[in-house]
């Protein structure tokens, strides 16, 4: 995966090359660049997160429902919501507020810790969406037993990214940056 911190640099514009050169300047001008691409990493996590396990899940309740298989519905609702909340969490995310003359300092060492924690989430959520893919092929094939078993994997899955997102949330407040 690319590191968008280095797009963001590589895609400054002659004003902000100049901002680089003015004293006082040249620390926000960084920050805010690490912040727009810890927001387009959150971004593709996001839509990560709805096209790969979202999408695979409500593909799998489309095929439990022909199905009849209404235990197995039951259970992708709650998954399914599970997995919408955590969608939505991370699209709106507090990015860590940096600021010109800000009341406390944020450093762009904490700002790309805060990047790192959300390369972790990429990481999580293609795991999660491995074994979406995996209950939807099970689903598929009438194999509803290894479905259920694949279901509460992804469960599993986004607790356990929800838990690392928390983290993220905890380490924002611990810097004052929200």
């Amino acid at each position: 995966m690319t590191d968008l911190r280095e797009v963001v640099e590589d895609d400054r514009g002659l004003i902000k090359k100049i901002q680089l050169v003015i004293p006082g300047f040249r620390g926000y001008r960084q920050k805010e660049d690490v912040r727009l691409a810890d927001s387009l990493l959150r971004m593709q996590i996001a839509d990560e997160l709805k096209n790969k396990v979202l999408a695979n899940l409500e593909q799998t309740r489309e095929v439990a429902g022909r199905a009849l298989e209404l235990d197995l519905m039951n259970d992708l609702a709650g998954t399914i919501s599970q997995a919408k909340t955590a969608e939505a969490r991370i699209r709106h995310a507090e990015q860590g507020y940096t600021g010109i003359s800000p009341a406390y300092r944020v450093k762009k060492d904490n700002l790309d810790q805060l990047y790192e924690f959300d390369l972790d989430l990429v990481n999580g959520i293609r795991g999660i969406g491995d074994i979406a893919m995996k209950a939807y092929s099970s689903a598929q094939i009438g194999d509803f037993n290894s479905c259920a078993s694949n279901l509460r994997e992804v469960k599993a899955g986004l607790i356990e990214f929800s838990g690392v997102f928390d983290k993220r949330i905890e380490t924002m407040a611990n810097l004052g940056a929200i």
